[in-house]
């Protein structure tokens, strides 16, 4: 499968009292229809006048972006996204789940840590409290997303198209020409947390899935050493190695990128709607490309102690979002709840 991830939003507290969500996101589309779809998209393109430029969702119009979603919900492709409403964050409980998450790099150092490895995780220790608020606010974002998109493709694609999950392909949105610091920490932090995350909430499989093709070049069973003291009483069986779910991850210019294009579109109409500038007649059909392995169509994370939602006079715009994608999306079984 091809995981195409964006991001939308400037991930900082707003000085006005209002709504004021970030979100990342990723269309995942099965390899055997992503040319299709990509010939779909520049057809579309073509009836816009907008050939041979980079299209950009917040340029698009409500019926623009339900004509987007149209061409994709007819080729089982899914459609991702955690957000933060930063308006109801608190800047110090920020920076404390930072600092919190950068201890935790080196204290799970052993003696069977090696010298080159324990500098290394010092390095990252610092680089991460090195991180400003907001780019460390992404970097915990698109974690959650790539944790959540190996579940939600496991469940989904084992039924309907299980040769997919022998290959996952990660195309990230660049920010430059060379990877950046922030995107360098994501990259090397996903897999250690993805490997903890399993462990102490093991991947829901289903009697009906396929996953042959999943297991056909992975090892499970054997656990590595420095994971022994996280297993404790559990099954061994639940273990599988997860370093080649995340070593195809590869950083493009959007403009060079069709699959980029269209999660920037998908990512930041999302965003538009959940803050109240995109009408229903619009967001209402990504109930087509939502796919719920999960108790929520779109995982919404909160940093902070206390979630401040009294300070709005009425409720914020992603309420409504929320509850009627939770109600009509599709389910892994191919229906609407």
């Amino acid at each position: 499968m091809n995981i195409y991830i964006d991001e939308a939003g400037v991930f900082v507290k707003p000085t006005e009292n209002k709504c004021a969500v970030s979100v990342v996101g990723a269309l995942i589309l099965p390899e055997n229809k992503t040319s299709i779809i990509f010939s779909k998209f520049e057809a579309l393109k073509s009836k816009w006048g907008l050939n041979d430029t980079e299209v950009k969702g917040s340029q698009l119009n409500e019926s623009q972006v339900a004509s987007v979603i149209e061409i994709l919900q007819k080729y089982n492709v899914m459609f991702e996204i955690v957000a933060i409403d930063m308006n109801i964050q608190i800047e110090d409980d920020i920076t404390i789940h930072k600092l919190e998450r950068a201890q935790k790099m080196i204290s799970c150092i052993t003696d069977d840590f090696n010298e080159t490895l324990i500098k290394n995780l010092y390095k990252t220790k610092d680089e991460i409290e090195s991180l400003p608020n907001q780019l460390y606010v992404q970097v915990s974002l698109i974690i959650e997303l790539l944790i959540q998109i190996f579940q939600t493709t496991m469940l989904n694609y084992s039924l309907k198209k299980p040769k997919e999950l022998e290959f996952f392909k990660w195309i990230v949105d660049a920010k430059d020409t060379n990877i950046t610091t922030s995107e360098k920490i994501w990259k090397t932090l996903i897999l250690p947390l993805a490997q903890s995350r399993s462990f102490d909430k093991p991947l829901l499989m289903i009697k009906e899935g396929d996953y042959s093709h999943f297991f056909k070049n992975r090892k499970s069973g054997d656990i590595p050493n420095y994971l022994v003291q996280h297993v404790g009483d559990k099954d061994p069986n639940d273990f599988f190695e997860l370093n080649s779910v995340y070593s195809n991850i590869k950083f493009e210019n959007s403009k060079n990128n069709l699959g980029v294009q269209l999660a920037d579109i998908l990512t930041t109409s999302i965003r538009r709607s959940m803050n109240g500038n995109l009408q229903k007649n619009a967001w209402k059909y990504f109930r087509n490309i939502i796919v719920m392995g999960k108790k929520q169509s779109i995982t919404l994370i909160n940093m902070s102690n206390n979630t401040n939602f009294e300070n709005y006079e009425l409720d914020p715009p992603y309420f409504e979002v929320i509850k009627y994608l939770d109600k009509t999306s599709k389910t892994i079984f191919g229906g609407k709840k």
